[in-house]
């Protein structure tokens, strides 16, 4: 049995038979060689030449394929520059071709000129391709980068892709105004400009700053080249000996690292000519800093800012802000494409330079902090209410000496109003909703004004110096908007300290007094002449005191106030002041020509409310009745601002009440006593039961309870607390037993609100909390 033969034996045959192939071949190839040397040496030399005539004929013309929707231009028939022309090399150096020469790609041209044309350019720092528009690069894409979305942050002609030279070449051809075009382009072309500017200093600068400004008009819109694009301006302007126009103060601010260039040459020149600053010149220095940031207030009201400025400026430094200089001013241009940097020479160079001057820099950012401050008020109206901003309301809310700085606008406008109101006396009455609609305050639904309005329209009366009554900055009450007011000149709206204790006694009395007046059912006009000429017999009232008492007298006679809040006040007032308070209402009533019982029951009350003895009503009103009936003498010297006074009253006719006698008032006082000694002993364990009187009537502000105890209540609502002995005194006057008047009032409480009204102790004590309530129940009641 024979030995079969293995694969490997195979494989090895295959691979000697194509070994031998290729010898054979290669021998062939060799033998064919050597006998047509000369031909094959022939079509050898032939193909260099033709390869060589190629490569000529491409460097020659460089042709640039017209994009998509651009139509090819059409050649002018010149030709182009010889030097253009004659370029071969890659390497060739550039050539600025200015405005209006053209360079030709093929069948286009760019016919703008005002830019390098060739490889490389020689500068400071050696030479550079990034903004030479080199005709050895391609340029040719089927989709051209519109956008620049592929141009880097510093283009460079040299290492940007084809698609996006073709489109910088677009754009350079269609006249480079076509704002679609990627900012990139812009600054690719702006950075010649620079080079040929600074560098070169060619003669063509007045053309080359003409057609930056009309890139400027193009697109300054984006910020990087409207900054990059000023500077430049700026800087030729300043090498040729131009002075920047000073840009006028806005509150909006510029971006940058370095201090406005225009007014940093402007403070330059002031420095050098006086060391003093002024206040327009302090504010543009402060404002031209790039560390400098205008908050809110003065950003949303830099016109009230700016004057605010000039009146503390003149206020803390009345010379002029003084400084001391430390350095010339020194500027450097750096080029946009970061190629070169270089020197500005000028007159600057031998001029302080402010920018150097920190310490003084942040004394007037205090004091520009110190105005934002004051305008913060009037800035959150304003932004509330935008459409407010021109009217009194805002303006008053501005600081005073800013509103008396300014001759026109709101503050005037009201204050004519206003003169029209007082006239030539000095002295008006209207409503409230008059004067809120004179100062532009909105009058809320309802007739309630609120706080906040009222002192609104109370400080814009201030600025026109005139006062007003009702006003709740000095202890008056708030007016509805249908309300009389009273208004009259006063010297920054005639401020008082309504904590003074002459005046806060006054204002207690004429209340009173008013009450008092009206106890009777009518407050006539003698009362309030009473009232008036008591204000005007007070030495140590000032005028301006006087003159808002009587106003406040007035307004007080016409609208009354609640008798409840004035009652609950006096538990307020001092010993001496309370004594002084009764006298006045005593005074008001006891000079009547007849007294009504129920004003001698006011009267009564008004004592049993101050802690006095009610037998000072009788003794008072017994003075008064014995001292000479007749009209009281208002004397002229040295009034105040006067207030109209409401037309005299017809007199009561005789029957309205009873005719007073002081032999009988006496007798009665005499014949009172008796009786409450007589009742007194109705208290007492000895003698014979007493007679059983008749029912009192009920309270009708308190529900429940009868005269007696309702009064007991009512007192101890007014004054809160008192000692036990005046409130057993208090109850035996109103025939009452004390523990068993605190028994049934408690006994009332507990029917009511679920818990005693009154505590027991050396103090009798009204519970704080139940006090508010029974205030509430007497108002609903009234």
């Amino acid at each position: 049995m024979g030995r079969r033969r293995g694969k490997s034996s195979d494989a090895g045959t295959i691979f000697l038979i194509l070994i031998g192939g290729l010898v054979a071949a290669a021998m062939a190839i060799y033998r064919f060689v050597v006998e047509h040397a000369a031909a094959i040496g022939a079509f050898v030399l032939a193909a260099g030449v033709v390869w060589l005539l190629y490569l000529a004929l491409r460097g020659r013309s460089q042709s640039v394929s017209p994009s998509d929707g651009h139509s090819e231009l059409p050649s002018s028939g010149q030709s182009p520059p010889p030097a253009i022309s004659k370029l071969r090399s890659s390497e060739s150096p550039a050539v600025w071709l200015a405005a209006g020469e053209r360079a030709v790609f093929g069948k286009a041209e760019i016919s703008g000129g005002m830019f390098y044309y060739g490889a490389l350019i020689a500068g400071p720092n050696g030479e550079t391709r990034q903004y030479a528009i080199n005709p050895a690069l391609p340029a040719y894409s089927r989709q051209p980068d519109v956008d620049g979305q592929s141009m880097p942050y510093w283009p460079s002609y040299e290492q940007i892709s084809p698609a996006a030279r073709r489109s910088f070449l677009d754009w350079m051809r269609t006249g480079r105004r076509d704002p679609s075009y990627g900012i990139g382009y812009v600054f690719l072309f702006f950075y010649g400009l620079e080079h040929r500017v600074f560098i070169d200093q060619g003669s063509d600068v007045p053309a080359v700053i003409q057609e930056v400004e009309r890139l400027l008009s193009i697109y300054g819109a984006n910020n990087s080249f409207q900054n990059y694009a000023t500077k430049f301006l700026n800087v030729v302007r300043i090498s040729r000996g131009i002075r920047l126009a000073l840009p006028p103060l806005s509150a909006e601010r510029s971006v940058g690292s370095e201090m406005e260039l225009a007014t940093r040459l402007y403070l330059a020149e002031r420095l050098a000519a006086s060391p003093s600053v002024s206040a327009d010149d302090a504010l543009y220095w402060v404002m031209a800093m790039p560390d400098t940031y205008l908050r809110t207030p003065a950003v949303r009201c830099f016109e009230e800012f700016v004057a605010l400025w000039k009146l503390r400026f003149g206020t803390r430094f009345p010379k002029g802000f003084a400084v001391n200089s430390k350095g010339n001013v020194w500027l450097r241009y750096r080029a946009a494409s970061g190629a070169f940097e270089i020197d500005v020479p000028g007159q600057h160079q031998r001029q302080p330079d402010a920018s150097l001057l920190v310490r003084d820099l942040e004394i007037l950012r205090t004091l520009l902090d110190d105005c934002t401050n004051e305008l913060d008020s009037f800035s959150r109206l304003v932004g509330r209410k935008p459409a407010a901003r021109h009217s009194m309301a805002a303006a008053a809310l501005l600081p005073i000496d800013l509103q008396r700085a300014a001759k026109v606008g709101p503050v005037e406008d009201f204050r004519r109003q206003i003169d029209s109101l007082v006239g030539s006396q000095g002295r008006g009455s209207t409503t409230a909703q008059v004067l809120l609609e004179m100062a532009g305050i909105e009058i809320p639904e309802g007739g309630k004004i609120p706080s906040a309005a009222l002192d609104t329209l109370s400080g814009a009366l201030d600025v026109v110096g005139i006062a007003i009554e009702p006003d709740r900055r000095y202890g008056s009450g708030a007016p509805r908007a249908d309300d009389q007011v009273f208004v009259f000149r006063a010297a920054d709206g005639g401020p008082v300290d309504p904590a003074r204790a002459p005046f806060r006694a006054m204002r207690a009395q004429i209340e009173v007094a008013v009450l008092a007046a009206a106890a009777d059912g009518d407050a006539s006009y003698e009362e309030l002449q009473r009232t008036i000429a008591r204000i005007r017999a007070e030495g140590d009232l000032s005028g301006v005191e006087q003159a808002r008492l009587i106003a406040f007298a007035v307004i007080t006679f016409n609208n009354p106030p609640k008798r409840d809040r004035v009652m609950r006040k006096l538990a307020e007032t001092s010993q001496s002041e309370r004594q002084a308070i009764a006298e006045a209402a005593v005074a008001v009533i006891g000079a009547n020509q007849n007294i009504d019982a129920g004003e001698v029951k006011f009267l009564e009350r008004l004592h049993k409310s101050l802690g006095l003895p009610t037998e000072r009503v009788y003794a008072g009103l017994h003075r008064a009745a014995a001292e000479k009936d007749e009209p009281v003498a208002l004397t002229e010297e040295a009034r105040a601002a006067g207030i109209p006074i409401p037309k005299q009253a017809p007199p009561a006719p005789p029957s309205a009440g009873i005719r007073i006698d002081a032999v009988r008032l006496e007798k009665t006082r005499k014949d009172t006593q008796a009786v409450s000694a007589l009742l007194a002993n109705i208290f007492t364990d000895e003698g014979p039961p007493p007679v059983q009187a008749s029912p009192l009537p009920a309270d009708q502000s308190l529900e429940g309870l009868d005269g007696p105890h309702g009064e007991l209540v009512e007192l101890l609502e007014l004054r809160g607390s008192m000692s036990r002995t005046e409130f057993e005194r208090h109850a035996k006057e109103v025939r009452l037993l004390p523990d068993g008047a605190i028994e049934r009032i408690n006994d009332w409480s507990f029917d009511h609100f679920d818990e005693p009204l009154i505590e027991e102790g050396d103090e009798i004590v009204i519970a704080a909390h139940l006090r508010e309530r029974i205030a509430e129940m007497k108002a609903k009641a009234a």
